[in-house]
């Protein structure tokens, strides 16, 4: 009788071992569903944040280049004048070197 207590006994132990084992799993498969959850959420993030970067810097760099675009125009516009009026004496020095050779 004492063999078939210690089968029972044997059998119980399996049970219990069998159940943990299978409470261990589910706890590991939560456990990975969370990880996999958390994991989506972060490259979600991520995702949204690069989007957010991206959008910033592109505004950045639109302003940047209108900045150097009107700072260039300016310059032209600027230089433009220079020549215009370098221009304008010579075309005046050019008109009276002609009327004194015309005129006496």
């Amino acid at each position: 009788m004492q063999g078939l207590g210690l089968v029972k006994s044997l059998a119980e132990r399996e049970r219990e071992l069998t159940q943990k084992l299978e409470e261990a799993k589910k706890n590991a498969e939560a456990k990975i569903a969370e990880a996999r959850a958390e994991a989506e959420r972060i490259l979600r993030e991520a995702a949204e944040e690069v989007q957010r970067l991206t959008a910033e810097y592109t505004e950045q760099i639109e302003a940047e280049v209108k900045r150097i675009e009107e700072e260039a125009r300016k310059k032209a516009e600027a230089e433009a004048q220079k020549v215009k009026s370098v221009a304008d004496a010579k075309l005046e020095e050019a008109v009276n070197a002609v009327l004194e050779e015309v005129l006496p």
